[in-house]
């Protein structure tokens, strides 16, 4: 499923945010979101980045425990580590969290719908 015409789509965003902020809140990390307009998913990976920084700094198996949680296979991770377009692995993985969760939230709604 295509989820890149939801990138600027606040409400699809805001929803992404609400889920995110739950796992980091489980991981102890409390995620902060305004989610306005059209800068949404960039506000969202640049508030995911510092979190995940620290994570990769001070709790490495955390940080695997938690995107595990959000359903994000190991070998991916091991493919950010090589190649990015960001030059910075937390916004890389931060990027690839958001995708994911956001994927969730598509196809969840896709499907709803459908009921």
């Amino acid at each position: 499923m295509n989820i890149t015409p939801y990138f600027n789509n606040v409400d699809y965003l805001r929803e992404t945010a609400k889920q995110i902020s739950k796992d980091f809140e489980l991981a102890g990390l409390p995620l902060t979101f305004s989610g306005e307009g059209s800068t949404a998913f960039n506000e969202l990976l640049y508030a995911l980045s510092p979190l995940l920084n620290e994570l990769i700094e001070k709790n490495f198996s955390g940080l695997l425990n938690l995107l595990y949680r959000i359903d994000i296979h190991e070998s991916k991770v091991a493919l950010l580590s090589e190649h990015n377009d960001y030059g910075s692995l937390p916004e890389a993985l931060a990027d690839l969290i958001i995708r994911r969760e956001l994927q969730k939230i598509v196809i969840r709604k896709h499907y709803h719908s459908e009921n």
